[in-house]
């Protein structure tokens, strides 16, 4: 239970972050995480919480490296392989080397392994936290790529080098040579593995998508068991797991290519299942992160003020010597794949490139785990200063963020938007507008007609905030005067050439009493129609004790009395009930009409805000129904052509706004995305009912 107890608790902060978001959108959603990962500190469930690197490592990191592997390619690799050695594996020893001395010099009751130990722990760099931390801004596309091919792999590089201080301060000696042997067998050993494992589990799956007789359900779980699995195998024989889940990411691009478009459905539902799954880990990551801060907090208070002071400068120191040597191999690096990153030195940006690289390289959870990692006996003895090892990685851990989160924002140009949030709602919203007018020219049932219509209304979402004001008015506005329009229609040649005028009064009498007649923002109107419902009800009240009968149905009983006593009156009533039921049918079709004219005018004026129009129709809707006696729930079946002729007429406008230049490619992509999401679900819908069936 305490694992159920956990889980809910975090997935209840992700839920909370996300609520808490939009209220805060200055501030970092890593550092909201981060607070709240704070606040569930404090619950008994995290009371006494301790970060499990093991279990931390197999079952968040594993599965965001495999998804990091496969979001690069094999010939991306091949041709940039230099560059990742020199920046996961050169850069990253370089950088513990200067931590190691600097760390070694300040502190010198620590020994030198100690100090690579701590090197090896704030060495790996988080890139999903850059992400984060510049939202909204543009990061140069070379400086991003750099970041991430830097992270790809060097918390496998961290964790080696981890592995062999341990080893050291285990054996109390060190051999260049064996630990070079040791390096290579770790990380080598892991590559091969994940890529053998890699190619197997792909040739498994492309086989099974062939001829299983459900690959959805067969495919799914073994991609979500890969990266676990590959994790084990690895450690298993004393390789790098995370080498081995990344390697094997990066083989299942070969998957993708291979299978192309003959299982759209299974890539479509895995790619929706891993970007889902990948959302709430990185949040998890941050969660934990803030829970951990507690206990390390205990730690601070258990060594006293003078030596956390001291932890605090050498966490700084240990912060600036990774920025300079960030830096300066940022900026004198001449190597061609290297200036492909940071431009030239004679290009003027290169300076700057080189610093936002320095800057951006935040250490995220992967540094507390590791440092959580550190066993607490070692050669039969105490783990040596274990304490002040895990405070200065976490310090290591928020100075860096601090500092990305202040310093970024003010060096990067916010991100370049050729549209706002606004534009995209409201070129959706005439989207949907346009292909409801398009089915209502195509489709003659009237149920169907609306049915579709209030299916596609859904595209459009939420009204917002800042226009339910305005969208009520026009709402109030359009009901009176589509009353208007029912009472002059009613009196029109059209109408009185057809229909007797005893038939024609009594319709009147009906609209006129279901539908209140004065403008709703009269008061006069609004107390009589009050008065009419008051009356109406105290109606049904005194008919409801007499007959003890329901109101919906006790009418129908007295009038089905009164007719039986009555048989010469009966045709009569009859004839006249039909009579209303078609001149009913024509008002419709009228009112329709009628409707659909105000939204086409109001497309051809480019307004969008047009849901209103909607929320009239469907009252109006009701009051027919009522005049129908129709009070049937069940809708009409709408036959699958209708849903892809309405589609269809999405995509159209779309196209024709893209090539008047009246939206960029970019909302245009889209849009084309949210249609066939919008499509694809309908059909899975459809597909489900008629199995059911």
């Amino acid at each position: 239970m305490t694992i159920l107890y956990t889980l809910a608790l975090l997935l209840i902060g992700i839920i909370g972050t996300n609520i808490i978001q939009p209220f805060l959108p200055k501030i970092p959603e890593t550092f909201i995480l981060i607070i709240v990962g704070i606040c569930l500190s404090f619950t008994p469930t995290f009371k006494n919480f301790e970060l499990e690197p093991e279990f931390f490592m197999l079952m968040v990191i594993a599965p965001l490296m495999f998804l990091d592997g496969q979001r690069q390619s094999f010939k991306k690799i091949r041709e940039r392989f230099k560059v990742i050695f020199l920046l996961s594996v050169v850069l990253a020893i370089g950088s513990a080397a200067a931590v190691g001395i600097i760390a070694n010099r300040i502190e010198v009751g620590w020994t030198f392994p100690l100090a690579i130990t701590l090197a090896a722990i704030v060495v790996p760099t988080d890139a999903v936290a850059v992400k984060s931390l510049t939202s909204g801004t543009s990061m140069p596309k070379g400086v991003n790529e750099a970041l991430e091919l830097e992270s790809l792999f060097n918390d496998a590089t961290g964790l080696v080098m981890l592995d062999l201080a341990l080893s050291v301060l285990e054996k109390g000696s060190f051999s260049i040579f064996s630990g070079l042997q040791h390096f290579l067998f770790v990380a080598i050993g892991g590559v091969i593995i994940g890529i053998i494992s890699g190619f197997a589990l792909v040739w498994l799956r492309t086989t099974l998508n062939f001829r299983a007789s459900d690959p959805e359900t067969t495919i799914l779980p073994i991609g979500l068991l890969t990266p676990f699995a590959v994790y084990l195998l690895a450690e298993f024989f004393n390789t790098s797991g995370i080498l081995a889940v990344v390697a094997t990411g990066i083989v299942h691009n070969w998957e993708s290519s291979k299978l192309r478009l003959t299982s759209t459905r299974v890539q479509l539902t895995q790619s929706a299942v891993w970007h889902t799954i990948s959302n709430i880990l990185n949040s998890i990551v941050f969660l934990i992160l803030g829970i951990s801060l507690r206990s390390v907090w205990h730690e601070v208070t258990n060594i006293g003020i003078r030596l956390s002071l001291q932890l605090v400068v050498l966490a700084l120191l240990i912060y600036l010597t990774m920025f300079i040597v960030r830096f300066l191999w940022a900026k004198n690096a001449d190597d061609r794949d290297t200036t492909a990153f940071f431009g030239d030195r004679s290009d003027k940006h290169h300076t700057l490139n080189a610093r936002l690289f320095a800057i951006s390289g935040v250490h995220g959870t992967v540094t507390l785990a590791m440092a959580f990692s550190l066993p607490t006996q070692i050669g039969g003895q105490n783990f040596p200063y274990r304490e002040e090892l895990i405070i200065v990685a976490t310090l290591v851990i928020l100075i860096s963020m601090l500092i990305s989160a202040v310093l970024l924002p003010i060096l990067l140009p916010s991100k370049a938007q050729s549209f706002t949030d606004n534009e995209l709602n409201h070129t959706r919203d005439q989207m949907v507008d346009y292909a409801i007018l398009q089915i209502h020219q195509n489709i003659n049932d009237h149920d169907v007609r609306e049915k579709l219509t209030e299916q596609l209304q859904s595209q459009k979402g939420f009204i917002r905030i800042n226009d339910r004001q305005e969208m009520l008015k026009n709402y109030q506005d359009l009901l009176s005067q589509t009353k208007t329009f029912v009472l002059t229609y009613l009196n029109s040649d059209q109408v009185n050439n057809h229909y007797t005028r005893p038939v024609i009064d009594t319709y009147q009498k009906i609209i006129n009493r279901l539908y209140p007649a004065a403008h709703p923002h009269n008061p006069k109107a609004m107390l009589q129609s009050a008065k009419q419902r008051f009356q109406n009800q105290y109606k049904h009240t005194k008919l409801y004790h007499q007959n003890k009968k329901l109101v919906k149905t006790q009418k129908m009983l007295l009038q089905e009395n009164w007719l039986s006593q009555n048989e010469n009156q009966r045709q009569d009533w009859l004839n006249t009930r039909d009579e209303l039921l078609e001149l009913n049918y024509d008002v419709i079709e009228a009112v329709d009409a009628y409707l659909d004219d105000t939204l086409s005018q109001r497309l051809d004026d480019q307004y969008t805000d047009n849901q209103y129009i909607d929320y009239v129709r469907h009252e109006i809707n009701h009051y027919f129904s009522i005049i129908k006696r129709d009070y049937k729930k069940d809708k009409p079946d709408i036959d699958n052509g209708f849903y892809m002729q309405a589609f269809q007429s999405e995509y159209n406008f779309v196209q024709q706004a893209l090539m008047d230049n009246r939206i960029s490619d970019t909302m245009a992509n889209i849009l084309y995305s949210e249609i066939n999401q919008a499509q694809t679900l309908q059909l899975q819908q459809i597909r489900q009912l008629q199995s059911l069936n």
